[in-house]
């Protein structure tokens, strides 16, 4: 692989402090460290990030990288026909009829 390789761990630098240079790589793999990751993970890649010092889930890990790698954009959905009202109690759907083609 010759791009940018970003490992998610538990032991690596906290995710805000490089998120802007990890959002400059053209080419990015994303590895999710796990027990038993081989020590060549650790060297080859660019960046041992970690999104909390505390254990967590290798699946948590990803979903805090990813929600920092694009800026909370990726819970937005623009053109979305059906879009949920937060509300204490209850539901709201609106919705929105889809445009002719």
């Amino acid at each position: 692989y010759r791009g940018k390789v970003l490992h998610l761990s538990m032991y690596g630098l906290p995710v805000g402090k490089v998120i802007g240079k990890v959002r400059k790589a053209r080419d990015l793999l994303v590895v999710v460290g796990a027990e038993k990751v081989p020590r060549e993970v650790y060297e080859r890649a660019d960046w041992n990030v970690s999104v909390t010092q505390q254990p967590h889930s290798e699946i948590a890990a990803l979903a805090v990288f990813l929600h920092e790698y694009f800026r909370g954009r990726e819970l937005k959905f623009p053109g979305a026909l059906l879009t949920i009202v937060p509300q204490g109690r209850g539901k709201l759907v609106k919705s929105r009829k889809a445009k002719a083609k």
